[in-house]
């Protein structure tokens, strides 16, 4: 069955557009298996409930998806208060060694804007350090009790990545990623002394950590959306749109950096995504500065979808993954050795330990 109907209605509230989720769910009312799935799958399902709550507007979704809603926006606030206790335990540890961390994602958005703690999914801890400090990080987070890969697999990350994951002690773990940096050398060049240079001051739960400069934070989800291969899941898309509400928030200055980085072709698709889902984030001069342009549009045009939620179709096969990763290559002439370099390294991961490397393993692909 189509899930069609459900996702207009899903992105109709989440774009707060009352009067077209009226109009949708008068039509036909959405079927609760599937509603609920694709709040799951886009990973939204706690702030759709929170939406239709302070808006008081239940009525369009009818009782048993209220409910459903209310039962996974329960389990979110359980997993949220865990993994937040955990960044704090790890933020502790990590400034008695004289390390300040940035936090990324999700966690930056909670503490930043008002966003209430169980109304964002956090699937796990971003953090970034320097190159300088990602040894003494994980060091000191091990001699606490945290997790990392065996040394075969901590071997392929340290070459494929830019992230190292760790798990946190305790019966129920938190995930951490520890990153060095916010792009693959090979694609993008991303530089992390300026970033940590220009981040800003960031509370959490009193504690004093860091946050990316707006522009660098805007920069870093648009590449994210395409590192993850333009999936569904909403909820970066939406803090990018608090983001780009600040009064300084300039989208000259996340064309500089993107450009600077080596992302602008992949920023330019991204943005033409998120034009399609959230109208709203994204300005006709955001599309004039970061142009996605013909002849990549024109490669790509084959896997366009038609579908509300989707840019591209089949976005999880590795093949069309490899295909936009080309087409959206920064630089033509180095592609066959960056085709190449990917080839070897899903190749590597998966002699290692095919069960922590799905698609798209050190694209930066964790959660957050």
């Amino acid at each position: 069955m189509s899930d069609r109907r459900e996702a207009r209605l899903l992105l109709a509230i989440l774009r707060e557009d009352w009067e077209q989720a009226a109009s949708l769910a008068r039509r036909v009312p959405p079927s609760p298996d599937r509603f609920l799935l694709l709040c799951r799958t886009c990973d939204v399902h706690p702030s759709v409930h929170a939406l239709l709550d302070h808006e008081g507007r239940f009525a369009l979704v009818g009782g048993e998806i209220r409910d459903g809603l209310s039962r996974l926006r329960h389990k979110c606030r359980m997993d949220n208060l865990l993994l937040l206790a955990r960044l704090e335990q790890a933020l502790d540890l990590l400034s008695a060694a004289g390390i300040s961390p940035v936090v990324l994602k999700g966690v930056d958005v909670i503490h930043r804007f008002a966003v209430e703690f169980d109304a964002r999914t956090l699937d796990d801890v971003d953090l970034l350090v320097s190159p300088a400090d990602f040894g003494r990080t994980v060091a000191v987070l091990e001699a606490a009790g945290w997790e990392g890969p065996p040394e075969g697999q901590r071997i392929h990350w340290l070459r494929s990545s830019y992230e190292m994951p760790l798990e946190s002690p305790g019966p129920v773990s938190v995930s951490f990623e520890i990153h060095w940096g916010l792009g693959q050398e090979r694609r993008y060049r991303v530089p992390t002394p300026q970033l940590i240079r220009r981040a800003l001051p960031l509370d959490v739960a009193g504690r004093p950590a860091r946050r990316l400069e707006e522009h660098d934070a805007a920069a870093h989800l648009l590449l994210h959306h395409v590192q993850h291969y333009f999936d569904r899941r909403l909820k970066w898309a939406l803090d990018l749109g608090r983001i780009a509400r600040g009064t300084d928030f300039n989208w000259g200055e996340v064309a500089d950096r993107v450009d600077a980085w080596g992302g602008r072709a992949a920023a330019g698709m991204a943005l033409r995504h998120l034009r399609k889902l959230f109208p709203g984030i994204v300005p006709a001069e955001a599309l004039h500065l970061l142009p996605a342009s013909p002849g990549r549009r024109l490669l790509t045009a084959p896997l366009r979808s038609t579908h509300p939620l989707d840019y591209f179709v089949g976005t999880r096969r590795r093949g069309v993954q490899l295909v936009l990763a080309a087409a959206l290559y920064e630089h033509p002439f180095r592609l066959p050795a960056y085709l190449l370099h990917r080839s070897v390294r899903d190749r590597h991961a998966g002699d290692e330990s095919p069960e922590r490397y799905p698609p798209g393993a050190g694209d930066g692909s964790g959660p957050g």
